[in-house]
């Protein structure tokens, strides 16, 4: 979408930025840039080239420029360029958006590439740990072991950056005992819009702190966060059973079972995930004894119809634990290198009807079965009674899934560079068979770490955040009026 100075809606901020002009204020941006010595990639070189390239290829964008600061003054600086010539400013933290988000999910975009703040600092006493924004998550979690056995609730992926991660969300398999990595923030460092530093908090300008749970690529540049941490758990149980639906009347039994199980039994110490692809499996931790896991897993099993004997089961410590979760080594390199061809949806509902369910494995019985490309559904029992999650006032973050009952992630990758966009009529008709199914499609969550290139922007907004994006609008008019901090899905257009 190509944008002057325009006035949008009841929720509407002014924005004077136009990414339609922007890559022709490339001279003078670059200028600012060097005169305030702001590190930068220039187009030209290969660093550049390989900054640029998105995790999803399927979704490339030509930034304004490209900063690399070192210091937060860098990043201040970077910020006043941007928003003395008119050119939005994104952070990028990692580079794993699936929207490419960090790349500004648009063309035109001053890009600050946050790579150089990966500092990881314990202190042991207090259980906190003060994180650079930069950081990548296997990185961040072997730093934290490694000084002091410390840990904090995160995602899988070792790649993946903290920032993106933690002010959107981050669910990994100990969220249902830690809650998200969003949740265990106690404060931010944050740069705004007119190049301030502030640190956000309970205590201190409390509407950002809960703005930037939640939705925070919107407001300012988090350089650095502190976090409450936990002793890494050692002797968990990790497991992974083996299973193939026979049809959808068999796999409506397996994710009616495993909804009421996340719905009123799971307890904290469990966590879990199904993934349904060519192949199947229901895996996760337990953190407590074998003999424990035994009992509480074998009345689930028996319901879905899993043998106990098809699966393996082994005891790890924390870090091995991490690893077999990862799609890769936990030891990162500073440039992001991972890169996939895809499609991506998301649903996050409260609960599945029994129709939704029935839709749902009709769908992957009639079309799914017999699509050829590497696609699966991932699904995390996300929530219910006893979900640190869900123990979350609703309000308390502008994270707006409290109650969801499944994260589900719908992924269609390609085995080529190429991905043909009818193909992504396959997973659109997945979720809308869903949503036709569901009495509440209208309220039901998507998201924004699973990014869906699908969707205009108001439904982005409502999907993402829910009846949460109106407050978070009038958080943004407070701290960007002018709409530096924007994207075409995030909070603000």
């Amino acid at each position: 979408m190509r944008c002057i100075t325009y006035l949008v809606a009841s929720s509407s901020l002014l924005f004077p930025f136009s990414q339609a002009s922007a890559l022709d204020r490339r001279a003078a941006l670059d200028e600012c840039l060097t005169k305030l010595n702001v590190p930068t990639f220039i187009s030209s070189s290969a660093n550049y080239t390989q900054a640029i390239k998105p995790f999803n290829t399927r979704v490339t964008f030509k930034p304004a420029a490209y900063a690399v600061p070192e210091t937060t003054q860098h990043v201040q600086d970077a910020v006043s360029c941007g928003a003395s010539n008119g050119v939005r400013v994104t952070a990028k933290s990692g580079g794993h958006s699936y929207a490419s988000h960090g790349l500004g999910g648009e063309d035109g975009h001053l890009i600050v590439d946050m790579r150089n703040f990966n500092n990881v600092t314990v202190d042991p006493t207090a259980q906190t740990a003060a994180i650079g924004t930069g950081g990548r998550l296997g990185n961040v979690a072997m730093a934290l072991y490694n000084q002091t056995k410390q840990a904090i609730s995160h995602g899988t992926c070792p790649g993946v950056g903290v920032g993106g991660l933690t002010l959107h969300g981050g669910y990994g398999l100990i969220s249902r005992s830690k809650g998200l990595t969003l949740d265990n923030i106690l404060e931010a460092t944050v740069v705004l819009a007119n190049s301030s530093v502030v640190t956000a908090s309970e205590t201190q300008h409390p509407d950002l702190f809960w703005a930037l749970r939640g939705a925070g690529a919107a407001f300012g540049i988090v350089t650095s966060f502190k976090f409450k941490t936990f002793t890494a758990p050692e002797s968990n149980i990790v497991f992974q059973y083996y299973l193939t639906p026979a049809n959808a009347s068999h796999l409506s039994t397996i994710l009616t079972a495993l909804q009421d199980f996340s719905l009123n039994t799971q307890p904290q110490e469990l966590n879990m995930r199904f993934f349904l692809a060519s192949f199947s499996s229901l895996s996760g931790v337990y953190f407590g004894t074998r003999a424990d896991f035994d009992k509480l897993i074998a009345p689930l099993l028996a319901q879905m119809g899993i043998s106990t004997t098809r699966g393996t089961i082994t005891t790890n410590t924390w870090l091995n634990t991490l690893t077999s979760f990862s799609n890769g080594p936990l030891a990162q390199a500073k440039e992001y290198n991972s890169h996939e061809t895809f499609f991506a949806k998301s649903l996050m509902p409260a609960r599945l009807s029994l129709e939704a369910i029935t839709a749902l494995t009709t769908y992957w019985d009639t079309n799914a079965r017999s699509n050829t490309r590497a696609w699966y559904l991932l699904i995390d029992l996300h929530g219910g009674n006893s979900s640190a999650v869900s123990a979350v006032p609703a309000d308390a973050t502008a994270y707006s899934h409290r109650d969801a009952v499944f994260k589900m992630q719908f992924y269609d990758r390609t085995y080529g560079n190429v991905y043909t966009e009818s193909w992504t009529a396959f997973l659109n008709g997945w979720v809308q068979a869903i949503m036709d199914a569901s009495p509440d499609a209208q309220d039901m969550g998507m998201y924004i770490n699973y990014a869906d290139t699908s969707l205009a922007s108001e439904e982005a907004h409502r999907r993402y955040w829910g009846r949460h994006y109106e407050r978070a609008v009038q958080v943004k008019r407070g701290w960007d009026p002018e709409g530096m901090f924007m994207g075409p899905q995030i909070v603000g257009r």
